[in-house]
């Protein structure tokens, strides 16, 4: 049996605009990969909410209004400067709320939609298995962070248009070359979705790259004459891919200790990246959320192997290139090209965790899957191949299933992670969040031990104190409290707000005074106005605390707390007339809260006002 070659001949390659037939004989194996698709990921619509999903839906103010569609279109509004992925969610936020179950079933669709579009580009490039290839592009268990991950949108919504750029450029350059008719308009469509594509996520900014790589796989000439339209695609991506490096480092946070590789260092990093990806393509599992972080040691002769296996492996393709056998340097090539924006070369906030995630490989593995897919069909018969492939694309779609239920709900994400990686401190510290969040401190502090012990960098280890001092002070172990702010204090500087406030925690009353007299004469006054003014109260002085309070609400109006604070204040120094006045503004802030119960809360403390004079305020 003649078996399929992965390379059509240079002077017989087809025509990437011919639309495939419309025929049962091609619909039937499109409706079959949605199918697979949608049942596949049908756990993830049984999800809810994540990390960084706050960020990019539960606590974003910019879904509520149209202002805010149009303030995410201005970078320095948003998490990342994503506005495309951004207006996809204030659109579903109008229509279903903050209901996930949409945002999954919007992620699935277009993660099915994107294997549509890869079988298509496949078909067209007359690539061997290409519904194969599809298929495993579905199914495989590695695509599962950036579909069931709600915020992961970016990868699918990404690729979307990444694809649709692609599949437009192709049906242009090969019209041109022809010189049939007027290809202009679709080059504008092209560079149209190029340019969504990467206001949905930069990683596609490979794009023209790739293009060229096709070229080359089918040994066409490229020629300057065929360059010259893809040169704004290249700057397009040049501008917004920098843009996005500068907000990772000024904006996102990705800058300080935990960034300072020296470039042998990033090099060792990369390599080993580039070996780590492929390894989760042919052997999934465990596929965890925050891998460990790697150590790297580049005095270590052992820390220079994956880079030998980078070396050689590259070599070999080339070799093979060189001897007519492209395709697999080429395919290797869109591998490590679309990957490099997250290979370690440029720094991005997950590196303070992980060098490596699932995510980043969603579009490149299209790569590496075409050179699996490539060679089975090459090597195997037709018969072995259908066999081998059926094998395949079930086991793929067991590990989705399972992996799926993964993204359930934060609990089980960070439950689930520390299972394959007990090293994950972000897991610790996020699971003592939410234990705090409902009420059991206790929980919460020994997860913070536990990410103080395995915690690397500066900026972790001063967060995981942070959060076990708070959690300390809940549990009324003070002293503890005030030990850790200390030590904050000795290795990173600051602290005494906190410090004065546990000092007054812990009843010693006359240093926390001490410490509240330090704060009010130096460069944090103004964030001290009001917790020195509750020390002055605590300590029967509203006299000396109400300067401070004016002071405060001459800055602050609307702060609804110190109008309150200012005007039991006033009522203690006898000032009747001022006190109620203030919680008449006080009142007026409540309504505009629509907090109809704050408000009677108030008008009873007025009418105390005016009975007489006012207790000490409560602290």
């Amino acid at each position: 049996m003649q078996r399929s070659s992965p390379v059509p001949a240079p002077n017989s390659s087809p025509r990437p605009d011919v639309p495939p037939a419309r025929s049962r004989r091609v619909c039937w194996p499109g409706l079959a990969l949605v199918a697979i698709t949608v049942v596949a990921y049908l756990p993830a619509l049984a999800a809810g909410f994540i990390w960084d999903d706050d960020h990019y839906l539960t606590a974003n103010p910019n879904l509520a209004d149209l202002a805010g569609l149009l303030r995410m279109w201005w970078p320095g509004n948003t998490p990342q400067y994503y506005p495309a992925v951004f207006t996809m969610f204030w659109l579903e936020h109008q229509a279903w709320g903050l209901d996930p179950v949409g945002y999954h079933a919007v992620n699935i669709a277009l993660h099915a939609l994107n294997a549509l579009l890869l079988w298509r580009l496949a078909r067209a490039l007359a690539l061997p298995a290409a519904w194969l290839l599809a298929a495993l592009f579905a199914l495989h268990p590695v695509h599962v962070e950036s579909v069931a991950w709600i915020t992961e949108r970016k990868n699918v919504l990404s690729g979307c248009l990444y694809l649709l750029a692609a599949l437009a450029y192709l049906r242009f350059d090969s019209a041109r070359q022809a010189g049939v008719g007027n290809p202009w308009r679709t080059y504008a469509t092209a560079i149209l979705l190029f340019a969504l594509a990467l206001l949905a996520k930069t990683v596609t900014c490979s794009l023209p790259a790739a293009l060229i790589l096709i070229w080359l796989w089918r040994g066409e000439r490229v020629t300057w004459r065929r360059l010259a339209p893809l040169l704004p695609f290249f700057a397009l991506g040049l501008v917004l891919g920098l843009h996005t490096a500068h907000l990772e480092r000024v904006h996102v946070g990705a800058s300080g200790p935990d960034f300072a590789f020296t470039a042998v260092e990033r090099l060792l990093i990369a390599s080993r990246a580039l070996l780590f990806y492929p390894s989760k393509l042919l052997a999934p599992w465990p596929l965890v959320f925050i891998y460990p972080r790697w150590q790297i040691d580049s005095s270590a002769a052992s820390a220079y192997l994956p880079l030998l296996g980078v070396v050689v492996t590259a070599v070999a393709a080339g070799i093979a290139f060189w001897r007519g056998r492209r395709g697999p340097a080429v395919a290797l090539a869109f591998f490590a090209g679309t990957l490099f924006p997250a290979l370690g070369f440029f720094d991005i906030y997950p590196m303070r965790f992980s060098f490596v995630a699932d995510h980043f490989q969603y579009l490149a593995s299209i790569g590496f899957l075409a050179l699996v897919v490539g060679g089975a069909a090459r090597w195997l018969s037709a018969t072995t191949l259908r066999v081998a492939g059926a094998a395949a694309l079930l086991a793929c779609a067991v590990l989705t299933w399972r992996q799926c239920e993964m993204y359930a709900d934060q609990p089980t994400l960070w439950q689930t992670t520390l299972a394959h990686n007990p090293e994950a401190y972000i897991a610790h510290n996020n699971l003592a969040a939410l234990a705090s969040a409902r009420g059991d401190d206790a929980a919460a502090l020994t997860h913070l031990e536990s990410a103080l012990a395995c915690a690397t960098g500066e900026k972790a280890e001063q967060k995981i104190r942070g959060n076990m001092a708070l959690a300390l002070a809940n549990l009324r172990r003070f002293s503890a409290a005030l030990a850790q702010y200390r030590e904050l204090q000795r290795r990173h500087g600051g602290q005494e707000l906190a410090i004065a406030r546990t000092l007054e925690q812990c009843g010693r009353d006359e240093e926390a005074h001490a410490e509240y007299r330090k704060l009010l004469e130096g460069e944090l006054r103004a964030d001290s106005l009001v917790p020195a003014a509750l020390h002055l109260l605590g300590r029967g002085l509203p006299e000396q605390a109400v300067p401070l309070l004016e002071e405060h609400l001459a800055q602050a109006g609307a702060d609804l707390d110190a109008r309150m604070f200012l005007a039991d204040a006033l009522a203690a120094v006898g000032r009747t007339d001022d006190a109620v006045a203030a919680a008449e503004r006080a009142i007026e802030l409540a309504k505009a809260r629509g907090d109809t119960g704050l408000v009677e809360k108030i008008a009873t403390r007025q009418a105390q006002y005016r009975r007489g004079p006012a207790r000490r305020a409560p602290r």
